[in-house]
């Protein structure tokens, strides 16, 4: 479908784009292709003030703007990250805006024929040979692969090498972790995609369209009737199950409660039940003054996976918000609000426990789940327990605004959640313990004995918005791997002595010391748009080997005992593709690899927070 602005006007465009300036951050008007003056005029009132800015931390400069296709754009001021911004405007002006600010037509590229396999269709998939699936590779969230599932051995790291990329049509970042089941690889899209590919070559076995995006991992189990069933949930809060061998939808439920609810972490799937984890846009749509801030909850919901009825939902904050003033702008506002639920809840059988990471709060007062891990009863929501890491954490998009500060909770939290999925793990002493690593670059031991008492805590980062630890930790049962990002995105400095240490760090799981640790390398950086010396995607161990993707767009392999590098691919470099769609490798960022039956899939280009774009998944295996 072309865009809605005319091809003439979309030529032009492209003509500005050939002097080789971005038209829309200079002053002389003349560089605003015909017909695009409103656009240019709404740019410059609306978003050159963060855009434009320089040294800015966390959000994309005009360049990089440029280097994203039209409909990421208009995804992003429809469900994404600029969703307040796009609030006010129509579907044409969004399009407009987004042809106006990359130089291009908005289409929506489509996979070519020649991407599926010869044999497409729906077909079996086998419940038996599922090697890996969810977030942490199983319902404990620890990361580690087995040497049987993995296929891998360490001897085997230094030989991977570059079997197949798979472009993503239209997109700028990919962050769903595939899941392996025998000799196929499920995956969901930027845009709703789910597809089935083969994994020896990468191509498509069969799609599905999906309302939104995906960002968690698709799963495949047992569903009604005890048909094989792919599980996801896409971006809206929409639950799907569709049957494997039709594609038919066998139900859809859509989950949160609140208006801003959405979905960015994976399900998990557990004896019948699919547990959702829900989190809330007001984080990004209180930059508006306008906007009544805040009343969404975080939350954990648990479905039926025969039927997708709910069983339960756990909001976060207790009760319902009340009035709490007003804002500088005359507008309402209330509380109490927030905790978000970004990721994949941790499943403990044996205790009857669901163990969930959570947020900050979007108002004041403030409540004491906010940046908190909490233990919820399988069977019935309830809360269990909770242990608290940084009290009294108030934050939102607003106060990073340079103009629109008027929804920023006053005073202002640092913005320190527990973005991953705490990892329950066995020490070698035969003790199981809860490990979960903070935004504030805190590494966090429980006791799920004992209603989540502190064991140890370890400080490996400086800590800020972006990490600290930001998307996960991986174990093998004698130490904890925690990448830090430690981006330079501070809101309150609650650590002033403390310098940035991003890279991987190796802690010893029976009292929580640093036995090595590795820093990022900021030469690799040097001349790149983009990129950052940081490592904030979750990582990936198997026996003997921790792999690691970076914001600097290289995935790395680690020698479990000591730290030293294996084997390091730069994945900014590939652009060939199996499916024929335009490729570009780009930062590294969310879901860790995932290694299964012999090879290594990665995902590669995340361009929230200003970094590298990039739409592929990348299948690697020894050559």
């Amino acid at each position: 479908m072309k865009g809605l602005g005319s091809l003439a006007a979309a030529a032009s465009v492209a003509l500005a784009l050939g002097a080789g300036v971005p038209w829309f951050a200079a002053s002389a008007q003349e560089r605003v292709p015909p017909g695009y003056e409103a656009e240019a005029a709404l740019f410059e009132e609306a978003c050159a003030t963060c855009h434009t800015a320089a040294g800015e931390d966390r959000t994309p400069g005009v360049t990089m703007l440029r280097a994203l296709s039209p409909r990421a754009i208009v995804a992003s001021l429809e469900d994404g990250v600029m969703q307040a911004e796009g609030a006010d405007l129509t579907p044409e002006q969004r399009v407009r805006l987004a042809e106006y600010m990359t130089g291009r037509a908005y289409t929506r590229e489509i996979l070519p024929e020649s991407a599926f396999c010869a044999n497409r269709g729906w077909s079996a998939l086998d419940l038996g040979a599922v090697l890996s699936m969810g977030w942490g590779g199983n319902p404990e969230a620890t990361g580690f692969q087995t040497a049987e599932v993995a296929g891998l051995s360490a001897d085997d790291v230094p030989d991977l090498e570059l079997l197949w990329a798979f472009g993503f049509p239209d997109a700028a970042e990919v962050r769903t972790k595939p899941t392996v089941v025998g000799d196929a690889v499920v995956v969901g899209g930027p845009f709703g995609e789910v597809l089935a590919l083969d994994a020896a070559t990468g191509c498509v076995r069969w799609s599905f369209e999906a309302d939104a995006a995906v960002r968690g991992a698709v799963l495949v189990g047992q569903g009604p009737q005890r048909r094989p069933t792919v599980f996801f949930v896409d971006f809206r809060t929409n639950a799907y199950a569709l049957d494997v061998t039709t594609g038919e939808v066998l139900w859809k439920h859509h989950v949160g409660w609140h208006s801003t609810s959405n979905t960015t972490g994976s399900p998990a799937l557990h004896d019948g039940r699919l547990l959702v984890p829900v989190s809330s846009w007001e984080v990004v749509v209180s930059g508006d003054p306008r906007y009544e801030c805040c009343t969404a909850s975080g939350a954990v919901a648990a479905l039926d996976a025969a039927t997708g009825d709910v069983l339960w939902y756990h909001r976060i904050i207790p009760g319902y918000p009340e009035k709490a003033g007003t804002n500088d702008a005359g507008t309402q506002l209330w509380a109490p609000s927030g905790a978000p639920v970004w990721s994949s809840p941790t499943v403990d059988a044996a205790r009857g426990l669901v163990y969930a990471g959570t947020g900050e709060n979007y108002t004041r007062p403030t409540t004491d789940n906010s940046d908190a891990i909490i233990a919820i009863d399988i069977e019935t929501g309830e809360l269990a327990w909770s242990f608290q890491a940084t009290p009294d954490d108030a934050f939102t998009m607003a106060c990073t605004s340079p103009t629109a500060r008027q929804n920023c909770p006053d005073p202002p939290g640092p913005d320190l959640d527990f973005g991953m999925s705490p990892m329950l793990v066995e020490r070698p002493d035969g003790k199981e313990i809860l490990v979960a690593g903070q935004k504030s670059g805190v590494v966090w031991a429980l006791d799920p004995d004992d209603g989540g008492a502190l064991l140890w805590s370890t400080r490996i980062g400086k800590g800020s918005a972006l990490g600290g630890i930001h998307w996960g930790m991986a174990t093998d049962g004698r130490y904890a791997y925690a990448p830090v990002a430690d981006r330079a995105a501070v809101i309150v400095d609650v650590n002033p002595d403390r310098e940035r240490s991003p890279g991987m760090y190796a802690l010893d799981l029976m009292n929580g010391e640093v036995v090595w640790s590795v820093p990022a390398s900021e030469a690799v950086c040097e001349g790149k748009r983009g990129c950052w010396a940081a490592l904030s995607s979750a990582p990936t161990a198997i026996p003997g080997v921790v792999f690691s993707g970076g914001l600097d767009g290289h995935i790395r392999a680690y020698a479990a005992d000591n730290g030293r590098i294996l084997w390091d691919f730069d994945t900014t470099g590939v652009t060939e593709t199996s499916n024929g769609v335009p490729g570009r490798g780009g930062a590294i960022d969310g879901p860790g690899p995932v290694i299964a039956g012999g090879m290594l899939f990665t995902n590669s280009g995340y361009s929230m927070f200003g970094q590298m774009p990039g739409n592929l998944l990348l299948a690697f295996a020894p050559r």
